[in-house]
């Protein structure tokens, strides 16, 4: 007559290797209900699709530098920085890290921006994203016109 499943074994053998098997699967499948259990978070809030502001390291240039209805792309303390005059005396910054995936905005031509990692675009005049992936306009940067010169930062 076989032993109870409940008394202890006598020998290590196959009923042995059954019964640390049935005593585990109890385990086994409360898991997945419990991983399963652990993902019924709520869902991240989207990200935001406003624009920020950032701070770069002071920087200066001249205003002659950056002609009415053209974008220039400057270095302010390291940092990439974008610099538009989208109409006479009206001049605007923006980084020029691409709120995609962090890549360098290039100048394509007059105040139209692009990123050459996955194609995202820009309007300069506002920081505005006008073509896909870019989830958001570009982050602004101060920018202040005194004296014919251009302070960033």
């Amino acid at each position: 007559m076989p032993a109870p499943l409940d008394a202890p074994p006598t020998t290590v053998g196959p009923c042995t290797q059954r019964r640390a098997v049935l005593a585990a699967l109890p385990g086994v499948v409360v898991l997945p209900g419990i991983l399963s259990a652990c993902g019924m978070t709520e869902p991240p809030d989207p990200a935001s699709t406003a624009q920020s502001t950032t701070s770069v390291p002071e920087a200066s240039l001249p205003t002659a530098e950056v002609p009415v209805g053209t974008a220039k792309q400057v270095e302010a303390g390291g940092e990439n920085v974008i610099v538009a005059q989208p109409t006479p005396g009206e001049f605007v910054a923006y980084s020029a890290r691409c709120t995609h995936q962090g890549g360098n905005v290039q100048v394509v031509e007059g105040l139209n921006l692009r990123c050459p990692l996955h194609g995202a675009e820009y309007d300069a005049t506002d920081g505005s994203n006008t073509r896909a992936p870019a989830p958001r306009p570009l982050d602004v940067v101060s920018v202040s016109e005194s004296d014919g010169r251009l302070t960033l930062g």
